[in-house]
């Protein structure tokens, strides 16, 4: 069974062991953009390949795996 798209980042975040305070600092997004983005997908989808990056950085994995899985 895959998951949504929408539970992706937050199954994640959870994975890695980290709040979503500890994500939007580690990331250097805010804690308010994580939030958004783990309620609704398609603000995932519209923020700047950069923030992705930081997300995935700060998680330890690649920007795909946010989206695929």
């Amino acid at each position: 069974m895959t998951t949504k798209t929408r539970e992706k980042l937050k199954v994640l975040r959870v994975k890695a062991e980290m709040t979503q305070e500890q994500l939007a600092s580690e990331s250097g997004v805010s804690a308010r953009s994580i939030i958004l983005y783990e309620m609704n997908v398609n603000n995932l989808r519209k923020a700047h390949y950069s923030t992705l990056e930081k997300i995935a950085n700060a998680l330890g994995v690649k920007v795909d795996d946010i989206f695929l899985g």
